[in-house]
């Protein structure tokens, strides 16, 4: 019983000095002890990065077929391999870090932008 104590002052230590590492600790621990918890939410998550690279997809046709010079599809293409590795990165780590929900909703918030740009017209 002790060593149980002492190891969740250990893990309280952790999240106190890494909250990113104990989050990450957290999903890993979190997955083995409920292996059902955790495949719902990395579904939808995967349905999501899918629409978004579609979405990405979608403008960087959309700016080549308009010949502009307005716009750079080349860092649309970025934008697109960038979230893919953040799903290949989930898929073989199984952790889902908060930043790279934060960068793949910043990603979708700037493509939809430009999404609704294209089709305004």
């Amino acid at each position: 019983m002790l060593k149980k104590v002492e190891q969740a002052d250990q893990l309280k230590d952790l999240a106190s000095r890494n909250p990113e590492e104990a989050s990450r600790l957290n999903t890993i621990l979190d997955t083995f002890m409920n292996p059902g918890s955790n495949i719902d939410r990395k579904e939808k998550l995967y349905k999501k990065i899918n629409s978004l690279t579609k979405l990405i997809s979608k403008n960087i046709d959309t700016v080549k077929r308009s010949g502009t010079s307005q716009f750079d599809w080349l860092e649309y293409h970025r934008d697109n391999n960038f979230v893919f590795s953040i799903k290949s990165r989930i898929a073989s780590t199984g952790v889902i870090r908060d930043y790279d929900l934060n960068d793949m909703n910043e990603f979708y918030k700037k493509h939809i932008r430009l999404d609704k740009l294209f089709n305004s017209n």
